[in-house]
């Protein structure tokens, strides 16, 4: 059903990468205070003492803590991607710019396919090889994970986003 369809440009890429990044901010803001809280309820029990820690933030963003709590944040985003990609072939901003990520097969993404297709991505910069490689609409995290991202009609989008159709 998708193997004859177009592949996204850079600019349309762009657009969804923006939706969602704003999207992930307050996923992020969510999760920021989610581990503050976490941090909390280790202070109230008196298993952390925040004694030479001007607050929570300065502890969790000191020594060995601050890896943990940037991995923390990392895990959070590819938890994002991976689960979209994986469940719809579509984050939100994917979706609102009918864009739909498929194998070159036009199959579903594997778990490791999208995790290696988040990590190879390099934060959205593997979309300039774009760019590079003029005319093939392949990115360079498209090219390394053998999948492709493509652009729906109106109508396949609306069949694929139908809540009793949608993957």
């Amino acid at each position: 059903m998708y193997l004859d369809a177009p592949r996204a440009g850079f600019a349309r890429r762009l657009s969804a990468i923006i939706y969602d990044v704003l999207i992930l901010c307050a996923i992020i803001m969510l999760a920021a205070g989610l581990a503050m809280l976490f941090v909390q309820i280790l202070v109230w029990s008196s298993l952390v003492s925040l004694q030479g820690y001007t607050d929570l933030a300065d502890y969790l963003n000191s020594g060995w803590r601050r890896w943990v709590h940037l991995s923390y944040y990392v895990a959070v985003i590819l938890g994002f991607y991976s689960y979209f990609w994986c469940k719809a072939g579509q984050t939100l901003g994917m979706r609102a710019w009918r864009l739909l990520l498929v194998t070159k097969e036009g199959t579903p993404l594997s778990l490791n396919q999208a995790l290696s297709r988040a990590l190879l991505s390099l934060g959205g910069l593997g979309n300039f090889w774009l760019w590079l490689r003029w005319g093939k609409g392949l990115a360079l995290q498209d090219q390394l994970t053998n999948t492709q991202m493509i652009v729906l009609t109106k109508e396949q989008s609306k069949i694929l986003n139908l809540h009793k159709t949608a993957r």
